[in-house]
């Protein structure tokens, strides 16, 4: 107790400290200790039949041991005081060798608040059982003396011969009676705060107990969650009444910490300090107050993956709050209970009146609650993959579901070969490689459908797979409006979208190129082949263009690399060109000439792709020709008129079109309205895209299709649908209906929920939570779309029929 009071002390030594002269002195550390206070531990133990207390007249701290009833001990012959055993100490007590202490011997010793006898006493006097040796398959006799609150007194003989046999023993076998380990255990209760203000128990000997009651707890805490709860308690005890001694780390940093508890003796003192003392609170800090308070109850994400959880609030903290925030102090004065499994002391309480408790306090625990929602949403689909049958938090596909705060310390097999291989294709192929070669990284089932477009979350792995190894992806559905086919290309490049370290925000000069290029490779890809002056008359424009940054330069060369390895896809465009001003088609028709003329050669058959280009884009075929002309009255251009085809090199030697300079100052000359332009006419192409190719698409097992049953959404029936046990009628009603079909557009979904005056992320989560209480598995997979889980259903309906 010296240490811990004098550890209390030292927080008030810094502002009021006077020197002979009077004056206010400033020490860099505490809080300065009342005037009165003298830190001389003059501190007395006195003891009468309600309580015991540390009485001084500054009132600064106080110690109280409250009782139970009293209940009169019977009279033992045995008169010798009861002492404690040292843990080496070797006796020889009824016929039994006990060679090791940790327990009081003797005939007599009363309890600590004066009724009756010490529970943990042994009385060698009294009659027990012959002896017994205890092996790992014994059975250890106990009866009803053993009771709820046992005494060693109290005992029948056949039991006290018992807990003398394993006091003999190694004191470890798992199947022990509860009992005998609470009279053991109390034994240490009263020998620490007996103690809690002298020398008697060394630090050696505290740390000893400290070491045996971690012991103890390891090997009943799981047979008995009472014990568990009551040892954890008391380790958290014995390190705040000993706090030096458990903050020098040359002494006890070998020892584990205490059990986390629902009083947790040291987060309060922790925390009073810091709040005393005007300290931001650290992130762990903050931690254990939300784990403490009683103001949030975790969500199922926590549960399921608690070190994720832990690590990502603590780096979401950091960010809102760098420094900590500093909480205020509090007139809720601290005080600290401990309650003793002993009937000898039953409950202690220390009350500090010189420091607040601010774990009373809500507002700080709504800031950390706000934190512990956003790692809610952030884990979640983490959280759901790792509720799957024979899913690993070891998996790669699990890894890569980690929000990305969590996977800068991530080290994995699979990542090591894939950063090798990329390398490779890089140095070989430029980074061009194939959606299913990426896939093929992942604990996925293989990619079957050719030519769909993969799913958001199935773009979120690959992508998550590609930044962990440190490299970037084209297309990349953040920041090129498309994303992956599953037979299609990818373009690897090194570094990455955030390869100095920040987030990547793309500038509005990004998109407008990363549009011409689009559009340029349309064009470039028109005859059947690429020119290679073609893909360095784009790269010129994306290379000069000085309001781009490095990574937005190596960000648009990659997905200028896949669009010309890609089929153009102009679903959309020609109704969007059908609203522009004739300014607009005007660059647009140049855009497309400029590039076109790249080469230095206008091949009739080009020309009529060119055309073919025009109608498909709505404009009029019949001005190729005017345009052409054009762009090339004031230029020397070949332009091929017979019928005989150009080869890929027959440009050679024939003068040449000055494209760069030519598309370089039409780039600059146009105004940022027809840049803005462009990204209107492209920017839902891959929504139209996608609609067209889903439309009507049927699904696998099942015998509607995402379309069929979004418009025939059933709101009209539902009010007729039985009450589910474990949801309310509007959640029943939900769940009926969407049982009735394996997959969901999320609109339908969100209609329903919407007739039932549901929010329907609340709903899902909702009941999917129901659905884990019962089969701890979720029922619902919301992504793009919702995704009915039938196998659950069927588990469910066994679990209710």
């Amino acid at each position: 107790m010296k240490n811990f009071i004098a550890d209390v002390k030292a927080l008030f030594t810094q502002k009021y400290d006077v020197d002979a002269q009077g004056n206010k002195t400033a020490k860099p550390t505490f809080i300065e200790l009342p005037p009165d206070i003298k830190p001389d531990n003059s501190y007395s133990f006195r003891r009468d039949s309600r309580s015991t207390q540390y009485d001084d007249n500054d009132e600064f701290a106080s110690f109280i041991i409250s009782s139970a009833k009293s209940i009169t001990a019977s009279d033992s012959s045995n008169k010798q005081l009861g002492r404690w055993v040292k843990e080496n100490e070797y006796l020889t007590i009824n016929g039994r060798s006990i060679n090791r202490g940790f327990y009081y011997l003797g005939g007599q010793l009363k309890m600590l608040t004066g009724f009756g006898c010490e529970p943990a006493l042994v009385d060698d006097s009294l009659p027990a059982s012959s002896p017994n040796v205890i092996h790992n398959l014994s059975q250890i006799y106990h009866d009803e003396s053993l009771g709820y609150w046992p005494s060693f007194e109290r005992l029948s003989a056949k039991c006290r011969g018992a807990y003398l046999d394993w006091l003999a023993s190694a004191r470890a076998h798992p199947s022990t009676p509860i009992g005998y380990v609470f009279i053991y255990f109390s034994g240490f209760e009263r020998y620490i705060i007996e103690h809690i203000n002298d020398d008697v128990i060394s630090d050696a000997e505290f740390i000893a107990i400290y070491k045996e009651v971690v012991r103890l707890n390891r090997i009943y805490g799981n047979q008995s969650a009472s014990f568990d709860s009551y040892s954890a308690h008391f380790l958290s005890f014995m390190t705040l009444i000993r706090s030096l001694l458990f903050e020098d780390k040359a002494q006890t940093g070998h020892l584990p910490t205490p059990p986390i508890t629902s009083q947790n003796l040291n987060f309060k003192m922790r925390l009073a300090k810091a709040v005393a003392l005007q300290e931001p609170i650290p992130a762990p800090l903050a931690w254990e107050w939300l784990v403490y308070s009683n103001e949030y109850n975790f969500k199922t994400p926590a549960k399921r993956c608690e070190e994720a959880f832990k690590d990502l609030f603590e780096i979401l903290y950091h960010d809102n709050y760098p420094n900590g925030f500093i909480a205020p102090v509090n007139k809720t004065r601290l005080k600290l209970n401990y309650n003793a499994a002993s009937r000898s002391i039953v409950s202690v309480e220390l009350t500090l009146d010189d420091l607040p408790d601010p774990s009373v306090l809500r507002a700080p625990v709504k800031k950390l609650i706000t934190i512990a929602e956003k790692c809610n949403d952030a884990l979640d689909t983490y959280s759901r993959y790792l509720g799957k049958e024979d899913s690993s938090a070891d998996d790669i596909t699990a890894i890569m579901l980690l929000p990305k705060p969590l996977l800068h310390s991530i080290h994995h097999p699979v990542i090591e070969q894939f950063k090798t291989w990329a390398d490779s294709v890089i140095a070989n192929d430029e980074g061009l490689t194939t959606t299913k070669a990426l896939w093929a990284y992942l604990d996925e089932s293989p990619l079957q459908t050719a030519g769909k477009t993969l799913s958001k979350k199935q773009n979120e792995l690959i992508i998550n797979l590609v930044e962990l190894a440190g490299f970037g992806l084209a297309p990349d559905q953040r920041y090129h409006q498309t994303r992956l086919q599953s037979d299609g290309y990818a373009v690897l490049f090194s570094g990455g979208h955030s390869a100095r370290g920040e987030g990547f925000e793309p500038s509005s000069s990004f998109y407008q190129v990363s549009l011409a290029m689009r559009l340029g490779a349309m064009v470039a890809t028109i005859n059947g082949y690429v020119d290679k002056r073609e893909v360095d008359t784009l790269l010129t424009l994306l290379n000069q263009d000085s309001q781009l940054t490095s990574t937005e330069k190596e960000s648009l060369t990659a997905y200028l690399l896949w669009q010309l390895n890609t089929p153009a896809n102009m679903a959309g465009l020609k109704a969007n060109l059908a609203t522009l001003d004739e300014q607009y088609i005007g660059f647009i028709s140049r855009f497309i000439i400029t590039v076109a003329l790249a080469n230095g050669n206008i091949e009739p058959s080009q020309i009529k792709q060119i055309e073919k280009l025009y109608q498909a884009l709505g404009l009029d075929k019949t001005l190729v020709t005017s345009d052409i002309h054009q762009l090339t009255t004031s230029k020397k251009v070949h332009t091929n008129t017979n019928n005989t085809p150009q080869t890929k090199n027959s440009s050679q030697g024939s003068p040449s079109f000055s494209f760069d300079a030519e598309l370089l100052a039409l780039h600059e000359r146009e105004t940022a309205v027809a840049k803005a332009m462009l990204s209107s006419i492209f920017s839902v192409e891959d929504e139209v895209a996608e609609n067209e190719t889903e439309e009507n698409e049927p699904l696998e097992g099942g015998d509607k299709t995402a379309t069929d049953y979004q418009g025939s959404a059933p709101t009209e029936n539902l009010d007729n649908e039985a009450i589910i046990d474990g949801l309310d009628s509007s959640h029943s009603q939900l769940y009926q209906a969407l049982i009735s079909a394996e997959v969901w557009q999320r609109e339908a979904v969100n209609e329903l929920c919407e007739s039932l005056n549901l929010m329907i992320n609340g709903a899902i989560e909702t009941i999917n939570d129901w659905a884990y209480d019962h089969v701890d598995a979720p029922v619902l997979e919301d992504d793009d779309e919702v995704i009915v889980d039938f196998e659950i259903v069927e588990e469910l309906k066994a679990l209710h029929s």
